[in-house]
Order: structure tokens, then C-alpha cells, then sequence
């Protein structure tokens, strides 16, 4: 406990320091506290609405390679699939690309260089009725294998989401379908370990039907689900998730989640409590604190963990961010064993549909009964969509 109040306090310190220089994570930075406004999923990630797509090409990326005398809404016009204004309501589609380039322990003897493509997939979202109130979306492409050695090629195809959702109101949704759970904060790092802690990682997604909610200050979801059916049913997870967030001082986001998950051989109940703050002028900051307990059937694997999460992205132009994250875990709360990782990383839209990132980490576990080597990455990744 010691240790985890003073990662605390380090967190504290640290974001007094950035408190000056701002911090991007997500939106809420841009005025937008929550995710309904730019994607089809209420709580973030999959395809962007038209909305989403202009404020990609105006907020995000940079302006430097458009006309000086070309005006915003002409930007925005070129949003849309392969830069065309749709010309009907009802179909949108998207495509998208994402590589990576990982090194491992760079300038060691046990150096490690690859190319992973990460993704590969396209999009179809359908909606009707009045304001988009209803919709279907979906996914398909390709998904890296868990060995990049593999060579069952058919396995590399996956759906990470398709979904049916309706808006009773305003203020209340329904979604019913294969999608990620209702927990914590869905920052884009699946390696974090406010993420792969809680098994909400990019083959997390689960069946089940969501009940969204937002009014006022308070927005929040609950989610009850089956498992992944596509999976054999002894070893899916079963559950229901909540979170809920409310909005502090016009322009932040203080909330908590539970999770509570169980199976043939498996059962784990998480909680968090999460904050993303808006530092103006597209920046702003992420933190996660949570615990997980582990509970297997013969009690081998039981085990409970305590992980806390900063991350912030730091904006001197439009379309340029500098990146830092800093993460702490405790694995097993009975062991003095503890690690931190750190890093810190740009992010470049140098035009719409565009993406750069170069991200550095470095990962040092703590034992007082052992010596390990920190460990290093560096990760070069292009993403282009259309």
C-alpha cells in the first residue's frame, strides 16, 4: 500500500507539472465530454459518424498541407469515404489500415525488429429513422495472430463488432450485439494495464445488450452480456458491467465502473474509479485507478490486483501531440512484486485520414528478492483510413 500512495502522489506531482504544458487524451480536450457526439458507439471506438469525420478533419488533423485560403467547411467536405460529401443518408462505409513497427530491447544483443499489421478491416454502418435513431454497424478484416509465425491464414479474420442500436430518446439507447463491455476508460494502448487487468483488450468484445444514458451532467451505461458465442461455452465469461461518469465544473468527467464476469473455470469482479480532464484548446488528461480479483475454479490462479493509469497528450499545434503515459501495477496484492511502465511518444495527423505515432516504453519490475532488466520498446505505427 505504501508504494501504490506514493505512484499516487507521483501522479499528483506530475500532473501539476502538465497542468501548464496541457494534455490530450480523447476529445473531452476539444469540448466534447462525451463519445456519442463523434462515433456510432456511445462509448467510444469503432467508425466515426459524419459528425466525427469532420471533426477529425478540422480539430485533429493539421491544416498545414490545405490552401491557406481554403476554408474549414470545404476541409470537412472531404471527410467522407474516399474524400467524397455522401450523396444519400442511410449507408456509410469505412476502410481502414494500421501498421506496425515494434522493436524490442533496441541496441541489446537480444534486440527484436518486426512489421505487424494490425489491422486491415472495412465498415458498413446503416441508419434510419429521424436524427440516425436507429443503426446497425459492423466489421470485418484481418486481426494479427496471437503468433506471427502461424500459418493458419483463415484464422487471421475476425469481427471485432456488430451491433443494432436504438435510441428510445435522447437521453436513453439501447445496443444489442457483439461489442466491448461498458468499463473504465477505452484509451486506444491495448498493452495498458488498466486494459489487459480487467480482460477489456481488442478480443475482449462480448454478446450481450447495453443500455446507454446520458443527461445533463450524468451519462452512464449498463451492460449484460453472454460471452463471446462464437467461442466454446465452457470457457466464455458471462456478466454485467456499469459505469457512470458526471460531469465536474462544466468541462470534466469524474467517474467510476464495476465489473463482474464468471464462467466454468474463471470468475473476476473489477472496479475503478476513472477522471478525464479538459486542459482547453484540444488537451487534456486521463486517470485510472482500479482493482481486480481473480478467482479460478481449482484456486491456482487466484489472485487480486491493483493497477492506476496517467496519460496525457500535449498539444503545441493543431495536428501535433506529444504523448506521455505513465502506468503502475501490483499484480498480486500478497507479493511484494510490483512494476511500472512509462514512455513517452508523438502523435502526428499531418492531413485528414491520416495518422503518425512514435511511442517509446520502458518496463521495470520491481522485486525485492530478484533483478531483473528493464525492458524497452520502441513503436512506430502508421495508421491511414478512408
Amino acid at each position: 500500500m505504501k508504494v501504490f500512495y506514493k505512484i499516487l502522489c507521483m501522479m499528483i506531482l506530475n500532473f501539476s507539472f502538465l497542468n501548464s504544458a496541457h494534455a490530450y487524451p480523447h476529445f473531452i480536450g476539444h469540448g466534447y465530454p462525451s463519445c456519442i457526439n463523434c462515433h456510432y458507439n456511445p462509448l467510444g471506438n469503432g467508425p466515426l459518424t459524419d459528425y466525427g469525420r469532420s471533426v477529425g478533419a478540422t480539430a485533429v488533423a493539421s491544416g498545414m498541407f490545405y490552401p491557406k485560403k481554403m476554408a474549414e467547411e470545404s476541409v470537412a467536405s472531404l471527410s467522407g469515404f474516399l474524400f467524397r460529401t455522401p450523396i444519400q443518408d442511410h449507408i456509410r462505409t469505412q476502410l481502414n489500415y494500421r501498421g506496425l513497427f515494434l522493436t524490442q530491447n533496441p541496441g541489446s544483443t537480444i534486440e527484436k525488429k518486426q512489421w505487424i499489421n494490425m489491422q486491415a478491416d472495412g465498415q458498413l454502418i446503416l441508419k434510419f429513422l429521424e436524427d440516425d435513431r436507429l443503426t446497425f454497424v459492423g466489421d470485418f478484416g484481418y486481426s494479427p495472430p496471437a503468433n506471427q509465425t502461424t500459418t493458419e491464414k483463415s484464422k487471421n479474420f475476425r469481427t471485432r463488432e456488430y451491433y443494432i442500436g436504438y435510441r428510445i430518446s435522447p437521453e436513453i439507447g439501447v445496443y444489442s450485439g457483439f461489442m466491448d463491455k461498458a468499463y473504465g476508460i477505452r484509451i486506444a494502448e491495448h498493452i495498458a494495464f488498466s486494459r489487459t487487468i480487467p480482460q477489456m483488450t481488442q478480443n475482449d468484445q462480448t454478446h450481450g445488450v447495453m443500455v446507454h444514458y446520458l443527461k445533463d451532467e450524468w451519462e452512464g451505461a449498463a451492460h449484460v452480456f453472454l460471452g463471446n458465442l462464437t467461442q466454446e461455452s465452457n470457457i466464455r465469461q458471462k456478466g454485467l458491467s456499469v459505469m457512470m461518469e458526471r460531469v465536474v465544473g462544466e468541462d470534466h468527467r469524474l467517474g467510476f465502473s464495476v465489473l463482474k464476469t464468471f464462467g466454468d473455470y474463471l470468475s473476476l469482479l473489477s472496479f475503478s474509479a476513472h477522471s478525464r480532464l479538459n486542459l482547453k484548446e484540444g488537451s487534456a488528461l486521463l486517470v485510472e485507478m482500479g482493482q481486480t480479483k481473480k478467482t479460478t475454479q481449482n484456486g491456482s490462479g487466484d489472485r487480486n490486483s491493483r493497477y492506476a493509469l496517467l496519460q496525457t497528450y500535449l498539444r503545441p499545434i493543431r495536428g501535433l501531440y506529444f504523448v506521455a503515459n505513465i502506468e503502475y501495477l501490483k499484480g498480486d496484492l500478497s507479493s511484494d512484486s510490483s512494476s511500472m511502465r512509462w514512455g513517452p511518444g508523438i502523435q502526428f495527423f499531418p492531413i485528414q485520414k491520416t495518422e503518425f505515432r512514435l511511442d517509446t516504453y520502458n518496463t521495470r519490475n520491481f522485486n525485492p528478492n530478484a533483478s531483473t532488466q528493464d525492458n524497452w520498446m520502441i513503436l512506430l505505427q502508421t495508421h491511414v483510413w478512408l
